[in-house]
């Protein structure tokens, strides 16, 4: 009798204090951008590295877990002591070397932010759910439910080159013609608006400094900095 009424006990324990997490978290992710700790480490934006990667988390309804970082993948399980709360409890990955440094220095923080998950929530937009993920003390990474549109891929893809230059820039966007380009200085004031000619960019007659390029193109705006020395 004592032994099942201590067996009743350990099971209440457990049941009472686990609850049932957002059924939403239930399917895969595409990592946006990961942080580690309290912001020391740099922010890893997904859409600026390159050669691009896909990294992703997928959470299964018994809280298994597996996903990609750049080049190495990952599986392991999480448990739910609150309804807001994700732990991880197991986690392994495979150790190739990617090849790329920044691949490589990608996968260190975001499997090491993996280990470390706390407070998570869900959110809605228009093209989908968001994951947030993390604590002021341990970083935070931003997952989305569907992967990079090819719209905002191609606009993320957008290269000027040289950075810096003392003179002409050169502008390449194969899959998402430009429209429009402003400049902007520092404080943000537009110095130079162009209407045509947008492979180069003649920045002879700009002062020396930090500038912000605006490009507007047929599925959307995008910012881009450069140097003139």
């Amino acid at each position: 009798m004592k032994q099942l009424l201590l067996s009743i006990s350990i099971i209440c324990s457990i049941n009472c204090f686990a609850q049932a997490p957002n059924p939403d978290l239930f399917q895969t992710w595409y990592l946006q951008s990961v942080v580690v700790s309290d912001g020391s480490e740099p922010t890893y934006i997904v859409s600026d590295i390159e050669p691009t990667i896909t990294p992703s988390l997928t959470i299964m309804e018994d809280l298994t877990f597996s996903g990609i970082g750049a080049c190495n993948t990952f599986n392991g399980a999480f448990n739910v002591p609150f309804s807001d709360i994700l732990e991880t409890d197991l986690f392994s990955f495979s150790t190739n070397d990617c090849g790329v440094e920044i691949h490589n220095d990608f996968e260190s923080a975001y499997f090491n932010f993996i280990e470390l998950l706390a407070g998570y929530s869900i959110t809605l937009e228009d093209s989908g759910m968001v994951l947030n993920i993390g604590t002021p003390i341990f970083g935070a990474a931003v997952f989305k439910n569907h992967p990079l549109s090819i719209a905002e891929f191609d606009l993320d893809q957008i290269e000027i080159y040289p950075n810096p230059t003392n003179s002409i820039i050169h502008l390449k966007s194969q899959n998402n013609p430009i429209i429009k380009i402003e400049i902007f200085n520092s404080l943000g004031q537009p110095i130079k608006r162009i209407s045509n000619n947008f492979d180069t960019i003649n920045t002879a007659d700009l002062p020396n400094g930090l500038y912000i390029i605006k490009l507007e193109t047929e599925f959307g705006m995008v910012n881009k900095k450069f140097i003139k020395e």
